[in-house]
């Protein structure tokens, strides 16, 4: 029940964002609730429970930013507009999703879904190593004076 109804908010929200920017473009309204619905779904799945809980709200705002632009873009280009714009809209109305979501990650995500955020921790284990830094001219000079003290 509440994924359900973060998917609902999520719809509210990603509506009234994409009703606002691509209604601009003479885009009809069924048009934008359609393909509202088509791209929240796969959105949800990748970036609120995917991406979000391993990675954090960056990483799922990055990846809800390129997810809306493709998604968008090809849903435009093939049933709305077949024009070069189509990806200009839908990257203008990605770039304002993708505001609302990181309030949306923030607030309903975080808060009412509880998720468990799994820290990411990389394997790497780096060390220092330090040496002593060898000039070769200084190398050959101080061969030079050790050898002119062995012969005195």
């Amino acid at each position: 029940m509440k994924h359900l109804m973060a998917l609902f908010i999520k719809f509210g929200i990603v509506s009234v964002v994409t009703l606002s920017v691509l209604s601009l473009f003479e885009v009809s309204v069924m048009w934008i609730l359609f393909v509202t619905l088509i791209v929240i779904i796969p959105a949800y799945f990748i970036g609120d429970l995917f991406i979000y809980p391993r990675f954090g709200s960056l990483a799922a705002a990055i990846g809800d930013l390129g997810l809306y632009t493709i998604s968008l873009w090809v849903i435009l280009f093939s049933f709305v507009d077949r024009s070069a714009t189509s990806f200009f809209n839908a990257f203008f109305a990605s770039i304002f999703i993708t505001f609302v979501e990181a309030l949306y990650h923030e607030f309903y995500i975080n808060r009412m879904l509880n998720l468990k955020r799994v820290q990411w921790k990389p394997q790497l284990q780096l060390r220092t190593e330090y040496a002593e830094e060898i000039d070769p001219k200084s190398a050959v000079d101080n061969e030079r004076k050790r050898n002119q003290g062995d012969k005195k």
